[in-house]
């Protein structure tokens, strides 16, 4: 039996999708790809990409001698962190960017994009140093281990791996490497869930990062993030839905995607369960840093436009439930 057959594939998006009507954008450029990366949403190709040009300002403004003391694959992880081939863990100098319990998917992956804008961001995430000026916004009002080497004499001996145990100066650079990236996760876990029902009362946190409280969050050089749902029984409107996806990864910006199951698993599955980031293409297909692995994977686009079982990219879920767009930041 097909995965769109009977009542056992239903999914709460198609319930909402008849409920609100449509929601996912039409393809700009005639739903060609191509010609997506200059429509409605894109700069025209006589203009300066306003995504570029943020880029290039995030990345001037982390000084050169900030990658002085790091070797070169620690300033790859810094520079250009989503440059992983599939089937590779990504990591923070030897520690896998893998998200530290089953609620922080959605915390995993908001970090991740925002480090690939911010290489400030980066740099604390792989050696715990910040240049001088203005915080990324997400370490905002967080207690940060000063000086972050733990082998300083100096050190604070209160470091703390993602599960909570204490790490002293002793620790390793791993251990250190992981405490920060559990801090930024649950840093963000917490404001993508506060105030996230009808913008007053928080989201119940064990239920993960809805869409439109990661929107909220999702930072990336030169735009902003909007939320919509995806119907996948409506294969016109995934065919659009990609079609945004590939102008976006076209002109290097990621793409959060959330996965989820149907009736077929229970109730509590037909709902999105997952979050995963689109970072690049692979021909026709993609390559999805799956934080649940802490790694890039391939992601066929025949497993989103016709869904039939578990995808390991997914999070091993077997519908593309919902999906975070970038626009024009204004």
């Amino acid at each position: 039996m097909g995965a769109r057959s009977g009542w056992r594939s239903g999914q709460l998006t198609t319930v909402l999708r008849a409920l609100r009507g449509r929601v996912v954008p039409p393809a700009p450029g005639g739903g060609d790809a191509r010609g997506a990366a200059a429509g409605s949403d894109g700069p025209a190709p006589s203009r300066v990409d306003a995504v570029a040009l943020a880029a290039a300002a995030a990345r001037g403004a982390l000084p050169a001698e900030a990658l002085n003391s790091l070797d070169a694959r620690r300033r790859a992880q810094v520079l250009t962190p989503l440059d992983v081939p599939a089937g590779r863990t990504v990591r923070w100098g030897t520690a896998a960017a893998r998200q530290v319990d089953g609620t922080t998917c959605g915390a995993a992956v908001l970090g991740l994009l925002a480090a690939a804008g911010d290489p400030r961001l980066a740099l604390w995430l792989v050696s715990g140093r910040l240049p001088d000026g203005p915080r990324p916004p997400e370490l905002t009002g967080l207690e940060l281990p000063e000086p972050a080497d733990p082998h300083h004499p100096d050190a604070p001996t209160w470091f703390r791996t993602p599960d909570g145990r204490v790490v002293h100066a002793s620790a390793t650079g791993e251990e250190a490497a992981a405490a920060r990236w559990g801090l930024l996760q649950a840093a963000l876990h917490r404001r993508s869930t506060a105030r996230a029902l009808a913008g007053v009362l928080p989201w119940p946190r064990s239920l993960g990062t809805p869409p439109w409280g990661a929107a909220r969050l999702a930072r990336f050089p030169g735009v902003r993030y909007r939320s919509v749902l995806v119907d996948d029984t409506r294969t016109a409107e995934v065919d659009d839905l990609l079609a945004r996806v590939d102008a976006a990864l076209g002109r290097g910006v990621p793409v959060p995607l959330y996965s989820g199951g149907d009736l077929s698993g229970g109730l509590g599955a037909a709902t999105p369960r997952h979050v995963v980031l689109a970072v690049g293409r692979a021909g026709d297909d993609y390559r999805v840093y799956e934080p649940g692995a802490g790694a890039v994977l391939p992601l066929p686009r025949a497993a989103l436009r016709s869904p039939s079982g578990p995808v390991p990219a997914l999070g091993h879920w077997t519908h593309l439930a919902w999906a975070l767009l970038p626009t024009p930041a204004r």
